[in-house]
């Protein structure tokens, strides 16, 4: 059967495993780390494409900047002039334009010039848009824009880049970027009568290119990234669940078999009671039997005796008692034995009210709560409740300290001391000691029961606290005495511990805190 969610078993289960509603806090944890994953995610596949595309303005801004190298590192070269390369009105040069022996017409192409003309190839070609830049320009065209000026001003600041995405009214992105141009000695013929000297930032050459298409591939990128994100938290989400679910349905089969497993053993505990309690009854009969027996006896002599003694009181208000009604009345004994026969009778009384005090004492059926407790005079209760057990196996030998109350539920450690009594008598074939000796120290109270019986093989020590374990005959014992002691010694946090020696006896000492925290013990 199945624990229904407010049976006892069911409440046994933490209540995050039992109760599903809790599951969702771990759901919403999962699905903040997932989004957060996504989000970062989503920024460094952006900035990732950022990079990308920074990368290739810098390689287009070396190229560019290696071609004017090489152009300035030759003082200019020279090409045919045609209808779309004349010669550089801005560059003075004297050797500006020159012609050839065939009469071919060449003209210069300087740095700014050729990076001119090579823009205009580029933005045919790819769509990519650069040019040189300048605060200070020769050529008008060269002047700067808004963004541009503001990067040139960066540069005389000592920024080595800038960079930034740009939108067009069209909806086209663009990558703009910036970086500076430095003057070298070989631009001082063309830039020195500005006042530039070599290591100036004289300009820079400003880069677009178009950002549309990698942003549609970052797109496309980012998409199946996030449907792969979203794939993996539903998957790990659903195993979660039904994770959890199978571990809630294992944890609440475990707790109902728990529950039937602790049920059994109650029921074999109140079962090794329910021995005991037999086994002490028949010695307790015995114990009160005796008494019991004598006084009955005594009430049926004090019976006789008071009709003699009424006769006689009788005869002597009639006055017709003589000397020989007393004679025949055997007066003198009769009134020497009453008054044994009440004091025997009192003693025979008195001793079976003792045997019901300590079988009360023994039960503590009063007291089923942690309190203070003398252990010597549960001892003792526990002694006259099982003398019958022991006064014709053994002789008790009592040494008892002076001790501290103790923290503890009297009616089981009483329990315990029984059980260990019990099995010291039975470890005792014909005839020996039973030693019984209480102490403390600082922290703990203890008491220990040694036996002269046959003791132990260290294998035998092994497992005698495990239930059902017994080397007693079958019919002699259920083997659950000691494991009963050993679980009541524990539940009040103390120990339990046995020294054993084959042929010479055994030991049990009982270890218990002196303070402890009060708790219920079943």
């Amino acid at each position: 059967m199945r624990a229904t969610e407010d049976s006892p078993v069911h409440r046994t289960v933490p209540r995050f495993i039992r109760d599903r509603r809790w599951w969702l806090v771990l759901l919403a944890g999962w699905l903040a780390i997932v989004s957060g994953y996504a989000v970062q995610l989503v920024d460094d596949i952006e900035d990732q494409t950022t990079r990308i595309a920074l990368e290739g303005a810098r390689n287009m801004f070396r190229m560019v900047v290696l071609t004017r190298n090489w152009n300035s590192s030759h003082g200019g070269i020279y090409v045919p002039v045609t209808g779309a390369i004349q010669p550089n009105p801005y560059l003075d040069h004297p050797l500006r334009d020159i012609e050839t022996r065939d009469g071919m017409r060449l003209t210069m192409v300087n740095p700014a010039y050729m990076t001119r003309l090579i823009a205009e190839m580029a933005e045919s070609d790819s769509g990519a848009l650069f040019r040189l830049t300048s605060l200070r320009p020769i050529r008008s065209a060269n002047s700067p824009d808004e963004w541009e000026e503001r990067a040139l001003i960066a540069f005389d600041n000592g920024q080595r880049e800038q960079h930034e995405i740009t939108h067009n009214d069209d909806g086209r992105s663009w990558l703009r970027y910036m970086a500076p141009l430095e003057v070298r000695p070989s631009c001082l013929p063309c830039h020195e009568q500005q006042g530039y000297q070599v290591g100036d930032v004289r300009g820079g050459i400003s880069i677009s290119q178009p950002y549309s298409p990698i942003a549609a591939v970052m797109h496309s990128h980012m998409r199946d990234s996030l449907i792969a994100v979203a794939v993996v938290f539903f998957l790990i989400a659903g195993l979660g669940w039904w994770m959890l679910n199978l571990l809630r349905d294992r944890w609440l089969e475990l707790a109902r078999r728990v529950k039937e497993l602790q049920d059994t053993q109650s029921q074999l505990i109140q079962s090794e009671k329910l021995a005991s309690i037999g086994q002490l009854a028949a010695g307790v009969a015995h114990e009160i039997n005796n008494p019991v027996g004598f006084v009955s006896s005594n009430l049926g002599r004090l019976n006789e005796y008071s009709q003699t003694m009424i006769a006689l009181l009788d005869n002597c208000r009639a006055g017709r008692a003589t000397e020989q009604d007393f004679v025949k009345a055997d007066y003198a004994y009769l009134k020497d034995d009453l008054g044994d026969l009440i004091s025997e009778s009192a003693g025979g009384l008195e001793r079976v009210k003792r045997i019901v005090a300590d079988l009360k004492d023994f039960s503590r059926i009063d007291q089923a709560a942690m309190q203070d407790t003398i252990l010597n005079e549960g001892i003792e209760s526990t002694l006259n409740v099982v003398w019958n057990e022991l006064k014709y196996k053994a002789t008790i030998v009592k040494e008892y300290g002076n001790l501290p109350p103790v923290r503890c539920i009297a009616a089981q450690i009483n329990q315990v001391t029984l059980n260990l009594l019990i099995n010291a008598a039975h470890a005792i074939e014909e005839q020996g000691t039973i030693t019984i000796r209480t102490g403390h120290d600082a922290t703990h109270v203890w008491f220990e029961i040694e036996d002269t019986g046959r003791g132990m093989s260290p294998d035998t020590m092994q497992r005698i606290f495990e239930p059902f374990f017994t080397t007693k005959p079958v019919g002699k014992g259920t083997g659950l005495g000691l494991s009963l002691a050993y679980d009541i010694v524990q539940k009040h946090q103390g120990s339990i511990d046995v020294t054993s020696t084959p042929g010479k006896g055994s030991t049990f000492r009982v270890t218990l805190p002196r303070k402890q925290a009060d708790q219920s013990h079943d």
